[in-house]
C-alpha cells in the first residue's frame, strides 16, 4: 500500500494511505480517555475516528489532558 506524508504535533510522519484517525491512534498506541484529536484546525469528535480519513498533507494535533495540582 502507498504511503503519505502528514504532520503530527509538528513532526513529519509517514503513514499508510487511506488511514483513518482510529487507525492512526491504534498504530501509535495512543491510550487513555483524556485526549483530543485535531485535524487541520478542526477538533474531531470521537464518534468520527473510525470514518475520518487522513489525507496527504493533513496536520494532526493530539493533545492529552492531565489532572493534578
Amino acid at each position: 500500500m502507498a504511503k503519505i506524508q502528514i504532520t503530527v504535533n509538528g513532526n513529519e510522519v509517514e503513514i499508510e494511505e487511506n488511514s483513518t484517525i482510529a487507525d492512526f491512534i491504534n498504530e501509535r498506541n495512543v491510550t487513555g480517555k483524556m485526549f483530543a484529536v485535531e485535524k487541520n484546525l478542526e477538533i474531531i469528535n470521537k464518534d468520527r475516528y473510525e470514518t475520518e480519513q487522513i489525507k496527504s498533507g493533513d496536520i494532526i494535533e493530539i493533545v492529552g489532558f492531565f489532572g493534578g495540582g
